[in-house]
């Protein structure tokens, strides 16, 4: 990652936006990247929106294990949602910059989807031990 930088007055630098570098050493492999990636999106966003729909409609599925599934499905939605769509943005434009504001935004949701998944997964793992 590089930072681009603004002269202000004073000789104060400070920070405007971030540049990715993801795939930039691969110029030739972006557009094959960017279709993987694309549909690795709609394979995770498919299958856990069926495992939400699923654990819903069926009533033999309404039991403490398929409810956190559903709701482990649901974070996992949302945390693919905040990282995934701006990387296959900057892959697709080959513009590979973010704003102050907007990496802090994306990093902010990113740890708390995080932090939630891992209570979640906690959550999940005192039901199976008190189910034993």
């Amino acid at each position: 990652m590089k930072l681009e930088e603004v002269e202000a007055e004073d000789n104060v630098s400070t920070v405007v936006q971030f540049v990715l570098l993801e795939f930039s050493e691969l110029p030739n492999l972006q557009g094959f990247l960017s279709g993987l990636f694309s549909i690795i999106y709609m394979v995770v966003l498919i299958g856990n929106s069926l495992i939400v729909i699923i654990t819903r409609l069926d009533p033999a599925l309404h039991k403490p294990m398929y409810f956190f599934l559903a709701h482990f499905s649901s974070l996992e939605i949302c945390y693919v949602s905040v990282t995934l769509p701006r990387m296959l943005v900057s892959l697709w434009t080959q513009d590979g910059s973010i704003s102050l504001r907007g990496c802090a935004t994306q990093l902010c949701f990113f740890l708390v989807l995080e932090t939630a998944e891992c209570f979640l997964l906690a959550v999940m793992s005192y039901d199976h031990y008190v189910d034993i």
